[in-house]
């Protein structure tokens, strides 16, 4: 072959590049999952007023472990089991998606059926067995989570109110009501959220509007299907 390049190389150097693009894109989606688990963590430790230990004063982190009540124990465990469960299910995921074409043609598929009005549902899962506890319908400004067949939540019971729709959700809402007062975001465009429930208070739906940015995407996800688990389990599922 002379100094220039084929079409098989200039090809093949194109699949590597959309291949890598994809990796990129998987490893910050990645990085926003584990960021929203820390997130949901700290929240637990905040809750039962604990202090991260990345806000410790070394005095403070050098002296002996405080004890946690069995029920907090039980809130951090999960928590870092989703943690690890969604590293190892993004890691499996980047493995097994097929070619780089595929893997970018997929990807490019899904955002064009957004923009178009189209729907990605995403099941949400239980982290120990991977039960599908829900699945969440992703719609351009808005995400519907719909319970799965055969999995009944109610929204009495813990920690529905007090840390999905109370700690989430309601502090989207705010921090979303300051940029509004502020003039930084229009009120049309401000999130919102609905929960349709049955006359025995079963949740049928949730609907989030508005939700915006990615990042607040990834974090409902996980704490949604973190809070689920907890219901479960409460409940003796």
């Amino acid at each position: 072959m002379s100094g220039g390049y084929s079409e098989d190389d200039v090809r093949r150097a194109a699949e590597l590049r959309e291949w890598l693009m994809k990796q990129i894109s998987d490893k910050q989606e990645e990085l926003e999952r584990l960021r929203a688990t820390l997130s949901i963590i700290d929240s637990v430790l905040k809750q039962g007023s604990f202090r991260a230990a990345a806000v410790m004063t070394p005095a403070a982190a050098s002296s002996a472990p405080q004890a946690r009540p069995p029920q907090q124990q039980q809130q951090v465990a999960s928590a870092q089991s989703q943690a690890r469960r969604t590293t190892t299910s993004t890691a499996t995921t980047a493995t097994t998606a097929g070619s780089p074409a595929s893997q970018s043609s997929s990807s490019q598929a899904r955002q064009a059926d957004l923009e178009t009005g189209g729907k990605d549902v995403r099941p949400l899962k239980r982290a120990k067995d991977d039960l599908v506890l829900a699945n969440a319908e992703i719609a351009a400004n808005s995400i519907t989570i719909v319970p799965a067949s055969g999995v009944s939540l109610n929204v009495n019971t813990p920690p529905f109110r007090s840390f999905f729709l109370g700690r989430i959700l309601d502090g989207m809402k705010s921090k979303d009501a300051e940029k509004v007062a502020q003039g930084a975001l229009a009120e049309s465009g401000a999130m919102s959220y609905k929960v349709d429930e049955d006359t025995g208070g079963i949740i049928k739906k949730i609907t989030i509007t508005n939700y915006r940015e990615k990042e607040r995407m990834t974090e409902i996800f996980n704490t949604a299907a973190w809070v689920f688990t907890r219901m479960l389990e409460k409940a003796g599922s």
